[in-house]
């Protein structure tokens, strides 16, 4: 089964980059580019992208993406979502080919739409489904980040008759001082194995 990550990120790199890496054998687009995506959500979308350099607006614009880079990730069989800030382990051990199968959405949080990992089915019905919520030009054309994804997107879900499934692999991600280690491909936290981290609330890479 083919996967890509999608991640347009217009801002300063962490200073953790150099740190930082994807889950084995995922293929990933980095996207950098303002201008560009500018144009792409213009001519995709018809709408014009507020955010500006440094600012997390792009988060808004994640259930879009299987959209805005369509022609990109053809052949691909799943398209997925991630952040920076992130430690991964043996993802694929938890995030199994055989269970995706089943599932048109899959977020990586127990209640709602995650940003910092979900995977969408490469279908036009999962990358039109934000399109279904009657006010998604208004929380996209806002010049703030404002969460929609997690609130109003994830409850079209919910509604919809798409399959999906919320799981929370993430270890304990709200401790400012996690307790990390790595073995080959396997991340522990406090010795109990995890599929990832995110270190949102420290910034600091753990490892």
């Amino acid at each position: 089964m083919k996967k890509i990550l999608l991640c347009p990120f217009f801002g300063d790199m962490p200073i953790w980059i150099d740190k930082f890496q994807f889950p084995n054998g995922y293929e990933y687009i980095i996207d950098t580019n303002l201008e560009l995506f500018k144009k792409r959500v213009k001519d995709k979308l018809g709408i014009d992208y507020p955010g500006i350099y440094g600012s997390g607006k792009v988060w808004d614009y994640r259930p879009a993406l299987g959209l805005l880079y369509e022609e990109e990730i053809k052949g691909y069989d799943y398209w997925l979502t991630c952040d920076f800030d992130m430690v991964f382990g043996d993802v694929d051990k938890w995030f199994t080919d055989e269970q995706l199968n089943e599932l048109d959405i899959w977020s990586n949080h127990h209640s709602y739409v995650c940003g910092c990992w979900t995977l969408y089915r490469n279908c036009k019905k999962v990358n039109e489904l934000f399109m279904r919520y009657d006010n998604w030009k208004e929380m996209m054309i806002y010049p703030e980040a404002n969460g929609w994804v997690e609130k109003e997107y994830s409850r079209l879900l919910e509604e919809s008759e798409l399959s999906y499934r919320y799981s929370f692999y993430q270890g304990n991600p709200y401790t400012t001082e996690p307790k990390l280690k790595k073995e080959g491909n396997r991340l522990y936290q406090d010795e109990e194995e995890i599929a990832m981290f995110h270190f949102r609330r420290s910034k600091i890479f753990p490892l």
